[in-house]
């Protein structure tokens, strides 16, 4: 498998296709279980992973904390993605551009909603709403 054909499964899978293991935090692709998603929190000190920006403060909880995605496919790694840990850990957003231009590429939109399946009650416009809570705008993709 290449590497945009991976991109494009992140880009366009919906988060029902993908079996999630709470113990280990791994996400398995259910069309081919090779792809997976690691979720950590990074190893450096609590204070360290703690995600401050204003947006966040829109949530009926104010903590927020950086998540890494790490993508592996048959056992090797892909790539990285930064996420953000919000609202008591119902939603996992892709950082936005800088934290007055609140835009995420729809890459890091699927991801998120993916990302945060688990923990919104298998209710996908939840996630749309959070999103929308927060200011948060997703990039038009543009089709060549």
């Amino acid at each position: 498998m290449k590497f945009k054909d991976i991109e494009t499964i992140l880009k366009t899978s919906n988060p029902k296709d993908w079996l999630y293991d709470i113990d280990d935090r791994i996400y398995t692709y259910k069309t081919y279980v090779r792809l997976n998603i690691l979720t950590k929190f990074p190893d450096d000190t609590a204070s360290d992973r703690k995600f401050e920006e204003d947006w966040v403060n829109k949530f009926s909880s104010k903590d927020a904390w950086m998540l890494i995605a790490k993508v592996y496919y048959s056992g090797s790694f892909v790539k990285q993605y930064l996420f953000v840990m919000a609202d008591g850990d119902r939603i996992i957003s892709g950082i936005p551009k800088s934290a007055t231009e609140l835009e995420i590429t729809h890459l890091q939109y699927n991801m998120g909603k993916i990302l945060s399946y688990r923990n919104v009650d298998a209710n996908l416009s939840d996630y749309d709403f959070k999103i929308e809570t927060a200011g948060i705008k997703v990039k038009k993709a543009i089709i060549y």
